[in-house]
């Protein structure tokens, strides 16, 4: 299995100002707004969903490995007009590749890496890739520095290690110090 995913979907996604849409009830005699997804929303995820189904068993995807750390969609977006703006694709992407293909969309950095234009067919391609970064550590090297640095000759067990658990999952802490390029454990059992 590759850890990336590959998306080259023939229509743009719903704009966030077609996605949802505020409506009104009375509930208990007040006025209570509500969100709902659009009938378009609606049809679009369905075909998209359909589509990405598709590709997770061509591409021998596996949900799994979405389950932790986060992910980046790199987005290359066919407009058909100058003016439309691809920030507002983000949401309804997003939501639709989730238990599809990630495990959370809270997990998605999307970048769009460039805009064209086409006024006879508009689409997108985009690629679901994992960060080089792990947790508070810029990259695996760096990661595996501060083990062979701090955890390696620590009598704590790694595996039930607080201080690096909240590391892997971006927890700014006292405990760890940055000094330059490296990272020191101060609680670090000798």
């Amino acid at each position: 299995m590759s850890e990336t995913f590959l998306i080259q979907y023939d229509e743009l996604p719903i704009s966030v100002n077609n996605y949802l849409k505020p409506a009104s009830r009375i509930v208990n005699g007040k006025p209570v707004t509500y969100l709902y997804e659009t009938k378009e929303a609606k049809d679009f995820k369905k075909r998209f969903q359909a589509y990405l189904k598709r590709e997770v068993k061509k591409q021998n995807w596996n949900m799994e490995v979405t389950k932790e750390g986060h992910w980046v969609l790199e987005c290359v977006f066919i407009q058909s007009r100058t003016n439309q703006d691809n920030n507002n694709y983000y949401k309804i992407l997003c939501d639709a590749l989730t238990d599809v293909v990630i495990d959370d969309d809270k997990n998605i950095l999307v970048r769009t890496q460039r805009v064209l234009y086409d006024a006879k067919s508009p689409r997108f391609v985009a690629v679901l890739k994992p960060v080089e970064y792990i947790g508070i550590f810029k990259n695996r090297a760096e990661y595996g520095q501060f083990l062979d640095h701090n955890c390696s000759t620590c009598k704590k067990d790694s595996n039930k290690c607080a201080i690096l658990r909240k590391a892997r999952e971006g927890r700014i802490q006292q405990e760890i110090h940055i000094d330059g390029s490296s990272y020191k454990c101060s609680k670090k059992k000798a």
